[in-house]
């Protein structure tokens, strides 16, 4: 990308000669505002991410010692050949497991499915992966460096997981498939409930029950996501609903 860039402005100036025709003076123009954007964003798939975590080799004290293994998963790393570079530091730790950087090394195989995170509306297995892996560091490593680390990571993993759920949830419901789409709230509400698509989950799940015929648990789930996120914009959209269904005859008045 920066090859292009120097191509098309001659690595002299970045304004476009007034000469150019109008529709060429717009698109360089363009280009030169949403470089920084675009350089930053590695989810589009316009460049690898750049990891900024330690080098190996600030591990490298006569205690330690060295590792051929890690040396290489390092180079792959740093190269953004995430697959390679998780294949070497999973030989390490099963040649390795009781070496001083095997918590390194675990930690090291999250991060490389981490960065290989895509949007919600793309398959979630390195999500899946990067949380197991980082699980493995609070389970068998306990006393590690890593362990904070690997929380903060794990949070993440579940808050996209959650995210995922809703995505997939809230096209079924659109396309009125509620069944499937109150599995999916629900899921959300039982595995994820430090998400922060709770709120939401819970006031789409309660349509879908709605929908379903089950207008009794609706009720009651609006009732509960009004007393639990009283300052959300989903417990006033709730109270207005229930109103609006009693107005309507649509549920009994002791249910508003």
């Amino acid at each position: 990308m920066n090859i292009i860039i120097v191509f098309v402005f001659g690595g002299k100036r970045l304004r476009p000669k007034k000469n150019l025709p109008f529709r060429y003076r717009g698109g360089l123009l363009l280009l030169v505002f949403l470089w920084p954007f675009l350089n930053g964003c590695t989810y589009l798939g316009l460049m690898p991410p750049k990891p900024k975590d330690e080098h190996t080799y600030s591990f490298r004290t006569h205690a330690y010692g060295t590792s051929a293994l890690l040396d290489e998963a390092s180079r792959f790393y740093f190269k953004g050949d995430f697959i390679e570079a998780r294949g070497e530091y999973k030989r390490f730790l099963e040649l390795h497991p009781t070496h001083p950087l095997a918590a390194f090394a675990q930690y090291r195989m999250g991060m490389c499915d981490y960065y290989q995170i895509l949007s919600v509306d793309r398959d979630p297995t390195p999500v899946r992966k990067a949380l197991s892996d980082f699980q493995k560091v609070i389970d068998e490593f306990p006393d590690s460096n890593y362990v904070g680390k690997a929380q903060k990571k794990i949070a993440i993993c579940r808050d996209r997981l959650s995210r995922v759920h809703f995505y997939v949830g809230y096209f079924y419901y659109k396309t009125k498939r509620f069944k499937a789409a109150s599995y999916r709230f629900h899921t959300i509400l039982l595995k994820y409930p430090d998400s922060r698509k709770y709120d939401r989950a819970e006031f789409y799940f309660a349509l879908s029950k709605f929908h379903l015929k089950q207008r009794h648990q609706a009720v009651r789930l609006l009732k509960r996501l009004i007393q639990q996120f009283p300052k959300s914009k989903y417990a006033r959209k709730s109270s207005i609903l229930l109103a609006f269904w009693k107005k309507e005859g649509l549920i009994g008045q002791t249910e508003s």
